[in-house]
């Protein structure tokens, strides 16, 4: 599972990697003008988070941070398998365990930071794609949030939502059938021409480029 906010640096594919940032390299890539931000922490195992650099890929985001539940390899293509995956044994997120329809998580990777902004809005687009597509939606169910704190909101609120709704992002939720005009098809790793060409990442499906907007007060704490 990734979600495109991505091993050695691979140059021979269309879309490249890199696992060596750390949490402070990789926050400083979203940061537009007037957003500071402290306190950085990151909690997934090692190679499971990084930079990535879409040079004519797919993806349909330049570059930013992914974050997976395996490995960042995982997501280059071509999609020439049909289960490209990485199992950490690592444990869940209960936050997102207690989402409707998550049965149970496993191999967590969690960003968090505090940001302030001298905007009235923080906003960021993103990209969530899964190898779980399509044979395992309605069963388990990779899932991405981003939760956002502080004042004027009860609690927390996810900014990353099904456009138009109160949803969350994961595979049971858009895929082919299901809010389909936000998922792209990216093939089973045996067909073309998907399996042949990098221009195509490695997970059989991912969604359109989303947004995830919400309001803040300016310079204020989040």
């Amino acid at each position: 599972m990734l979600p495109f906010l991505t091993l050695p640096l691979n140059t021979y594919a269309q879309l490249n990697v890199d696992d060596t940032y750390t949490a402070e390299e990789l926050v400083s890539t979203l940061l537009g003008e007037g957003v500071t931000v402290s306190d950085i922490t990151i909690d997934c195992p090692g190679g499971a988070y990084g930079y990535f650099d879409c040079v004519d890929c797919n993806v349909g985001i330049p570059n930013g941070i992914l974050l997976t539940s395996g490995s960042v390899g995982n997501a280059v293509g071509p999609n020439n398998s049909p289960s490209q995956s990485s199992s950490l044994g690592m444990p869940g997120d209960p936050d997102l365990d207690m989402i409707p329809g998550v049965l149970g998580t496993n191999d967590a990777c969690v960003l968090e930071f505090d940001f302030t902004a001298t905007s009235d809005t923080i906003r960021f687009n993103y990209s969530f794609g899964s190898e779980e597509y399509l044979e395992y939606v309605g069963s388990f169910n990779d899932v991405f949030v981003f939760y956002i704190s502080g004042p004027g909101i009860a609690g927390t609120d996810n900014m990353a939502l099904i456009p138009g709704t109160a949803t969350t992002v994961s595979i049971n939720n858009v895929n082919d059938a299901v809010n389909s005009e936000y998922y792209n098809i990216n093939g089973t790793g045996f067909n073309a021409p998907f399996n042949s060409d990098d221009y195509y990442i490695q997970y059989d499906g991912f969604t359109t480029v989303l947004e995830a907007k919400h309001a803040v007060f300016p310079c204020e704490t989040y």
